[in-house]
């Protein structure tokens, strides 16, 4: 099996990369376990150091033949995780156009040329919900109020739309806000979401630009490559009859709930500056706080049970390394 990931130098990317070369098999067309054979790392940013035991690919997936000459039709399956992120794609509308809308109608386009079709999972955001209801239901519309969101949801239904035309075999899975991030902060709307434990914890400063009752949907970073995977796993027959489209299940936890479970384990919470930026509270006060993920749970998606959990992982996986 020949596996590529476009955004494979990104921070989930990398650990997808990473969990996959351990793991060593993806389940295939048939339903069995298949060895991967090759697996390529998509895109624009050379890394420091490539990772060993894959194939690294550099270059840009909005220019045009790039996708059609890193993805033949010997690659089985796609995990598309490169994105221009929320605040970003807010403070330059045609870069996020370019690459989160029109790179992943091109790369739809290249899959319709193949012989076969091949397997994609689409990541998502739940920035594609605006103004919730304060539980979101599977069938909640997805009314996106920022240029992110609403190209991560038209994203879906391209997506979507080429699977039941029989040109991809697609899943796309709308991933909660990722906590902890490892690194700096980033241009995402939600990176505060990460710094205010993240940075704490190495006895540096952060800024915390939302009220500490603002509740979020969070998922660790262990849980989504695990559910990255499950969805590629999972079999044709499960996402029939409904749109290949899900709402994963995460954690409501509050900024106060997050900063108490930062002095639990021994961060210090007067390193947060409470700074309140009304572009950033707009944006991310507009995404859910709590849903109902029924069909994902039926699936046999993974969840974190306590923000405890996800701070010692965090811990774990990277204050440690």
């Amino acid at each position: 099996m020949k596996v590529a990931i476009i955004g494979g130098y990104g921070f989930l990317g990398r650990r997808l990369a990473q969990r996959l070369l351990q793991r060593g098999h993806l389940i295939g067309k048939n339903g069995e376990a298949e060895d991967i054979d090759e697996l390529i790392l998509i895109d624009q940013i050379k890394p420091d150091k490539a990772m060993e035991g894959v194939t690294s690919l550099i270059g840009d997936i909005s220019e045009p033949g790039f996708i059609a000459q890193v993805i033949d039709d010997e690659v089985d399956s796609i995990f598309h995780l490169a994105a221009i992120v929320s605040s970003a794609a807010e403070a330059d509308f045609d870069l996020g156009m370019q690459i989160n809308l029109d790179a992943t109608r091109a790369l739809l386009d290249h899959f319709r040329q193949l012989p076969t079709p091949p397997r994609l999972v689409f990541s998502s955001s739940i920035a594609v919900f605006g103004n919730v209801p304060a539980v979101v239901q599977d069938d909640t519309p997805a009314l996106p109020l920022s240029s992110y969101g609403t190209q991560k949801v038209i994203g879906e239904y391209l997506a979507n739309e080429y699977a039941r035309k029989g040109f991809v075999d697609s899943r796309c899975i709308r991933l909660p806000t990722v906590v902890i991030r490892p690194g700096k902060p980033n241009k995402a709307a939600s990176s505060f979401a990460s710094s205010i434990l993240r940075e704490p914890l190495q006895g540096l400063s952060a800024i915390c630009p939302v009220s500490e009752d603002l509740s979020l949907w969070i998922q660790s970073p262990r849980v989504v490559i695990e559910n990255l995977i499950h969805a590629h796993d999972t079999s044709s027959d499960m996402w029939l009859g409904g749109p290949r489209i899900l709402n994963l299940p995460g954690l409501t936890v509050s900024v106060r709930e997050m900063i108490d479970a930062l002095t639990r384990f021994g961060g210090d919470a007067a390193l947060i500056e409470w700074k309140k930026d009304p572009d950033v509270a707009r944006i991310v006060g507009s995404w859910p706080g709590a849903m109902n993920t029924d069909r994902a749970n039926r699936m046999g998606f993974l969840n974190d049970k306590h923000i405890d959990e996800i701070v010692q992982a965090f811990i774990e996986d990277d204050l440690s390394s």
